[in-house]
């Protein structure tokens, strides 16, 4: 009886929310039949058609006959299809296709590009409603989420009044609103349904002649099917059929390939076909489930009839909460509890047991943010049984949570109920309340979510900001983020991802049926148009978001709630009577200071809260990405992938950039980033598990307060500095203060660092049982490679690292012995010798491995004076199981081994070059002993600085002997990947605090600023002296994003020509041309039309587009109850940020070079069956299989140097940017300068258009204008007009007639191991040489053509005094040698510098490439 009703309420649902079934569609244990059939390895035959069952097109109604969506037949191929891919179940072995590692070529003249819009009009606002047209997008997904249906349609209106009916963003609002009113009509079905849709779509749509698509039809046949019956049912279809039919085949096709329809109502729609397709074949039968099973029960708990034991709270005799583990405290982890075992699947038991992961992983992502909640109650629960009631110092954490949210719940239920009031009655008095603007955002999220992940972010970020006047505690930064943590649950309830697995695969394989079923060839499709479709695909990803505005403003919300619902009783002795006294106190406050000359509000926790977030354990507050528990998603889309039901994204952007979001998606609907997605599948899909020995060790020290690497002690040994007496003259005074200020900040960063530390043992604890976890991973806008668990993962430091190895265990061998021996030299330092030397060190250290190992807190502790201690003791106690065991050889070895690359970055500028030298400093060339740069630095330097000290420098003096390669280290390491000279300052100056802990300020040494300056200096020297084969490769790199960086996109240079000639287009076609045009929002156009706003995008060696998010944003002031924030508006087209995109281009474009290489690298080990993991520019595998994998990484590094990536660059850069101009600078006393700025007096006062001419040194747009129409004739068909355009003079055509390389001005970009201070010489060296050559290539160009560019002669506005001026090789009074002077120029690129002779497949003979 109970599966008879579960089936009827699977059936119902199945029509209600079809992705909220879809995580069943990929049990196969709810049909075993299709299980086995999906495991048979032989083809499947195809039945004849005769033998068919014929019947005649079934009445669909999901209120009488349906089939549910919790199927496998959905996805599995029925009995008559050909043998294809299927399905893939989420716990078989996921294995990459042959080839996926291969580096292919492609066509750098034909980049993705998306254009950015050049404006858009708005609306007034009222009641909520109103804004841009993305804005109004979002606000109308979001009203018919919670089925404000009044609201949806006034929002209809006004984008119907802003767009042209043709526009597809008019079309998809129309579609979604069908849509919704299809899923409400479903829900609560009349007899008037189907009519009331047909009169909607009739007076909206076909009246106002709005173009049906594809999604238009397929909603009314589905509602066809739905709501009729019969007779009317049939003609309803047929009439829509023949309706899509006139739209054209491509309409027809779209339809029936529709993942939308269940499997009846698309064998229906096929059988309404019988002169395009042939029968299909029948339905099978709806499999049974019985809740008597493991697997039924599952089925009836994942869809809500039964509930979820995973939400019970089962008491644990324990002595405390306050130390039980995350494992223990969430039932999920408990073996049985939450999850049933699947007995009763077919199938071996590591079939079983990855179902049983996978069913675990589901319930995990689904209960975190419930489980945590109840914990929270748990805590507070046993305090009540103890009778403690309320005292802060009594409670921990978690009761104190349990409190708050208490407290928080019935305010944030009161908000959401005022909110639904207002928006239902709308009125004049409440016209102006905030809530219309956030009301249907607001109610997305259950309450009692938005309760919990507003205290868990609040306490996090008291985690995380225990320093003074932190990020994380500022008003607009927390605001922020508990509006997006309420935004990602809202999405989650909602299941609004753009197309679900399930979805691709439906489509998938009714794609390949109806390529079977057909009566007759399809013709071809019908190209689209460019500009609408791609508009709507860089916009699309945004409708479904929350407005920065409305998310600030629902975080402040929650944020302002919260310091009215928390408190806390503090309790204190009173110093007269000794009676102990109680008081409740706000647990938060507000207040304001200043940072940086702005006015900042911070939220400050009550001081008891935080010195027990530093004292106790925090488990239990965090409650989203924790390591999986099963294999992550694989990628498939921008947001699908990792989590099952989390969603997240596979590019980290900058928060609010829509750039990156926007190439992304059209790249990966490309197939573009297919190898960039099956990399982050491989290095997601390695399981790892907790090192519980390391781990033990871990917990002894750290519960017995220890400091052992970087794992903060309990007690700190710091004092605080004595105050001077009270007649201390003043500068005594500010001595002191300044090393108060001092020991606070350093005590607090320790404070802070060891509750970090708190968070990852407790994490580790969860898991320790656990024999696989898994980290998905995402990338940077770069492609570089993080695992998405932020808090306990590999890339973290020594602690984390130890903590981790892999599940997966390897006979070591006898080559992984050695490696193992090796790692163990590595990890305690000795990493610059020979690898027999290294091996050697091993074994001359083997009783000191095995003490450490054996006794790791109670011996010798060798291991802790090794530079990565807890990494090198999980080593020592490898090596003495290893040695140990009868064989070592044939030892189970888990520990990752490191190859680690010797300053990648510069590996990588040696090899663009073809730089001899570079490659031997970075073990590119053979050598018998590894080379380190960072010694050859230290050397250098200690030199410099000794020739300094005899010269008596007291700078010198003072850190005479000081200098070791840990010193140069970090910024040897950085400067390849940009940091300025201040930036490496203050790494020195980190290092100087560790040489002289005890410094004290003296007349001649003050602090140690100007030691580091100082060193910092000689460090940079010293660089450029050793690696300078780089600099003209990082030179064109420089001028190539300058160039861009000030330049002027075609669209724009057509849109100011427009202008001058006084044709007028605000917008772009897809809009209405408004009646009126304020002045306001002419400017505003103006302004569009005029800014730099072209980013420096480039595309990698695996077709992943990079775009450089770096802008300045116009900001956007939200009033809130707690304060006015300031929040960015971010777009992508906002003036790009000059500075940052030209000092970021050449590190970042060398970062997407390294994570080509680590992708490459990891296809190619899963191809090759080796576990791999990377840390950026450090590669891990198994100890036998290290040979293998530096074959891997060198074949890998090879493949890519082999092909010419610059050129690629440089073709890609002419491509992408064709028909832009840049604004150069040029020295105005040089003779192009003085011809240019003798052009401009002649032409002051003379109106070209409707604009008069700007100043003599200013390029204007007019000049923009004039040289646009120059080009239009010289490019026209009339020889007249063409003659015209020859005899032409602009200022551009000025300089293309007299090319000066050394006249331009470059941007001063510091070259590698150079400060712009004394990269004078060095600097013009390259430029002259680099610009020289482009000038002899334009030269060449412009006589290929047979066109000279007028000269200043050909004008009739220059006099001949004024011609002989500007000839005269004089200095003018006029002009200072040193002034310049801007020119419009065609946006073009300097030739690739020549490339020397080093000949990259050389490494793969060097054995200390990576080592």
């Amino acid at each position: 009886m109970l599966a008879r009703a579960a089936r009827r309420k699977l059936r119902r649902d199945a029509f209600r929310s079809p992705t909220q079934l879809s995580e069943q569609l990929t049990l196969p244990w709810l049909c075993p039949a299709q299980m086995r059939r999906a495991a048979s390895t032989s083809p499947i035959t195809a039945l004849p058609l005769d033998s068919r069952l014929q019947r005649q097109p079934p009445s669909l109604s999901p209120r009488h006959k349906t089939r549910s969506l919790a199927t496998a037949a959905d996805v599995q191929p029925s009995a008559f299809t050909a043998p294809f891919d299927g399905f893939m179940q989420p716990w078989t072995t996921r294995m990459q296709p042959p080839g996926i590692a291969k580096l292919e070529s492609w066509d750098p003249a034909n980049p993705l590009i998306v254009h950015d819009a050049v404006g858009a009009p708005e609306s007034r606002v009222r009641f909520g409603i109103g804004g841009d047209p993305v804005e109004l997008h979002q606000n109308l997904h979001a009203c018919l989420r919670v089925g404000r249906m009044d609201r949806a349609t006034a929002i209809l209106e006004r984008l119907v009044s802003l767009y042209n009916p043709s526009a597809p963003e008019v079309i998809e609002a129309h579609n979604i609103f069908l849509q919704a009113m299809f899923d409400l009509a479903e829900q609560n079905p009349t007899p008037t349904s189907m009519t009331e849709m047909e009169e909607w779509y009739d007076s909206h749509m076909v009246r106002r002649v709005i173009e049906p698509n594809a999604d238009t039809f397929v909603t009314l046949l589905r509602a066809s099917m739905t709501f009729l019956e019969g007779a009317e049912r049939d003609n309803a279809i047929r009439k829509y059929l023949d309706m899509a039919q006139e739209c054209g085949a491509d309409v027809v096709r779209d339809i029936n390939e529709s993942e939308e329809f269940t499997d009846e109502e698309w064998d229906a729609l096929i059988r309404f076909q019988p002169t395009q397709y042939k029968k299909p074949p029948p339905l099978e039968e709806v499999p049974e489930i019985q809740a008597s099973t493991s697997a039924g029960y599952a089925a009836l708990v994942a869809h809500g009839l039964l509930p979820n034991p995973a939400h019970r709270i089962t008491p644990v005799a324990q002595k405390g909460y306050g130390l039980q583990t995350l494992k223990q405290s969430l039932n999920m982890f408990d073996s049985g509890a939450g999850v049933l075992y699947p007995h009763e699947m077919e199938g071996d038991k590591e079939t079983k047991d990855r179902a049983y992961a996978y069913m675990r992983q589901l319930q995990l992502e689904t209960d975190s943010t419930t489980a945590a909640i109840e914990r929270w109650k748990a805590e507070d629960e046993k305090l009540q049984d103890m009778g403690i009631h309320g005292v802060l110092k009594s409670k921990p954490v978690q009761a104190l949570m349990w409190q708050w949210y208490s407290a928080l719940l019935p305010l944030v239920k009161k908000e959401v109920a005022r909110t639904k009031a207002v928006l239902s009655a709308p009125t004049a008095d409440n016209q102006t309340d905030e809530c219309h603007k956030y009301g249907p955002y607001l109610e997305q999220c259950d309450p009692e979510k938005i309760a919990a992940l507003t205290v868990s972010r609040v306490i996090q970020s008291c985690a995380r900001g225990i320093r003074d006047d932190t990020n994380s505690l500022r008003v607009a930064v927390l605001s922020n983020v508990i509006g997006e943590d309420i935004e990602q649950e809202a999405n989650i309830t909602a299941r609004q991802k753009f197309q679900t697995s399930l979805q691709k695969e439906r489509k998938r394989v009714r794609k390949a049926l109806l390529s079977q079923l057909a009566l007759t060839s399809p013709g071809p499709r019908i190209a689209p148009k460019p500009n609408g479709i791609e508009q709507t695909q860089r916009d699309g990803f945004i409708k479904t978001e929350f407005p920065t505005a409305v998310r600030t403003r629902l975080g402040a919300l929650a944020l302002e709630l919260l310091m009215q619902a928390a408190t806390v009783t503090v309790t204190a002795d009173d110093p007269k009577t000794g009676k102990q006294l109680h008081s409740t106190q706000p647990a938060f406050h507000h207040h304001t200071g200043f940072m940086q000359g702005k006015r900042v509000g911070w939220v400050s926790p009550h001081h008891e809260i935080t010195s027990k977030i530093r004292t106790e354990p925090v488990h239990n507050i965090a409650t989203v990405n924790l390591p999986m528990v099963f294999e992550p998603q694989p990628w498939t889309s921008f947001t699908e992938g990792g989590y099952y039901k989390s969603r997240g994204s596979v590019i980290r952007t900058k928060a609010g950039d829509t750039s990156q979001r926007a190439y992304a998606h059209s790249a990966i609907s490309n197939g573009d980033m297919d190898k960039v997605l099956k990399g982050l599948d491989v290095l997601g899909k390695v399981p790892w598990q907790i090192n519980s020995d390391v781990f033990t060790v871990m917990t002894r020290a750290w519960n017995a307060g220890e400091g052992i690497g970087a794992m903060v002690p309990a007690q700190l040994d710091m004092k605080l500095p004595e105050e001077p007496p009270s007649n201390a003259s003043h500068e005594e005074r500010r001595k002191w203060m300044k090393k108060v200020k001092e020991y606070e900040n350093l005590k607090s960063g320790f404070h802070s660092q060891r509750c970090y530390q708190n968070f990852q043992l407790e994490i580790a604890r969860a898991f320790i049982r656990e024999e696989k976890i898994y980290f998905p991973h995402s990338v940077d806008f770069r492609g570089r490679a993080y695992p998405v668990p932020p808090l306990l993962n590999h890339i973290g430091a020594d602690l984390a690292r130890s903590l981790l190895r892999f599940s997966n265990g390897k006979e070591l061998g006898t080559v992984g012995l050695q490696w193992l021996k090796v790692h163990l030299a590595n990890l305690y330092g000795y990493d610059k010798a020979s690898f027999r030397e290294r091996e050697q060190f091993a074994m001359d250290n083997l009783d000191e491995v095995y003490d450490s190992a054996t006794n790791p807190l109670v011996g010798r502790r060798w291991w802790t004076r090794a530079e990565d201690p807890w990494q090198c003791l999980a080593c020592c106690m490898e090596l003495k199981n290893a040695l140990d065991s009868p064989d070592p050889t044939r030892f189970i070895s888990r520990l990752p081994v490191h190859q680690d690359g010797t300053c990648n970055g510069l590996q990588h500028y040696a090899a663009l070059g073809g730089d001899h030298a570079g490659a031997s400093q970075v073990n590119l060339e053979p050598s018998d002993r590894p080379q380190d740069i960072y010694t050859g630095v230290a050397e250098l330097v200690k030199e410099m600085i000794a020739e300094d000290a005899k010269k008596g420098d007291p700078v010198a003096l003072f850190v005479d002997g000081k200098i070791t390669r840990k010193v140069v280290k970090r910024t040897v390491m950085t400067n390849v990947y940009g940091v300025t000279f201040m930036g490496a300052k203050l790494q020195v100056l980190d290092e100087l605090k560790e040489i002289f802990p005890n410094f004290e300020e003296t007349p001649h040494m003050r602090s140690l600023q100007k030691p580091a300056l100082y060193i910092a200096g000689k460090i940079f020297a010293a660089l450029g002296k050793i690696f300078n084969g780089a600099q003209e490769i990082q030179y064109w790199l420089g001028e190539c994003g300058e160039r861009i960086t000030t330049s002027i996109t075609s669209e724009q240079i057509k849109g100011i020509q427009d202008r001058m000639e006084g044709k007028l287009h605000l917008y772009e076609s897809k809009y209405k041309t408004p009646k009126r045009t304020s002045e306001t929002a002419l400017k505003k156009m103006h302004k569009n039309m005029e800014t730099f706003k072209t980013s420096i995008i480039w595309t990698t060696p695996l077709k992943m587009p990079v775009v450089q998010p770096y802008r300045k944003h116009d900001v956007q002031i939200i009033k809130t109850k707690i304060q006015e924030i300031s929040v960015f508006k971010r777009n992508m087209t906002g003036t790009v940020d000059k500075r940052k995109q030209l000092q970021a281009f050449p590190p970042n474009f060398i970062h997407s070079l390294d994570a080509t290489h680590m992708i490459l690298s990891a296809l190619k080990c899963s191809e090759m069956g080796l576990d791999f993991a990377a840390v950026h520019d450090s590669f891990w595998t198994h100890a036998a299989d290290i040979p293998n994998l530096n074959t891997i990484l060198r074949d890998a590094f090879v493949r890519m140097h082999s092909e010419d990536i610059i050129g690629r660059l440089a073709a890609e850069f002419k491509a992408r940017y064709a028909g832009s101009m840049y604004r150069a600078s040029i020295i105005a006393a040089t003779p192009v300068g003085r011809k240019i700025a003798a052009w401009r007096k002649a032409h002051r006062g003379v109106k070209h258009g409707l604009t008069p001419e700007a100043k003599i040194r200013d390029a204007s747009f007019v000049e923009v204008a004039l040289e646009a129409k120059r080009q239009d004739l010289l490019n026209c068909d009339d020889p007249a007009k063409r003659k015209e355009g020859e005899e032409m003079v602009t200022p551009t055509s000025i300089w293309l007639a007299n090319q000066d390389p050394k006249a331009m001005a470059s941007f001063r970009l510091a070259l590698l191991g150079q400060t712009k201070k004394e990269s004078g010489d060095m600097f013009d060296e390259v430029k002259d040489k680099v610009l020289g050559a482009e000038a002899e290539a334009n030269k060449d160009e412009i006589a290929a053509s047979g066109v000279e560019p007028a000269d200043i002669s050909n004008d009739p506005l220059i006099t001949s005094e004024a011609f002989e001026a500007a000839n005269e090789d004089r200095p003018s009074r006029h002009v200072s040698p040193h002034s310049l002077l801007n020119v419009w120029l065609p946006l073009t690129f300097p030739p690739v510098p020549k490339k020397g002779n080093w000949d990259v497949t050389r490494l793969r003979e060097s054995k200390y490439f990576f080592s």
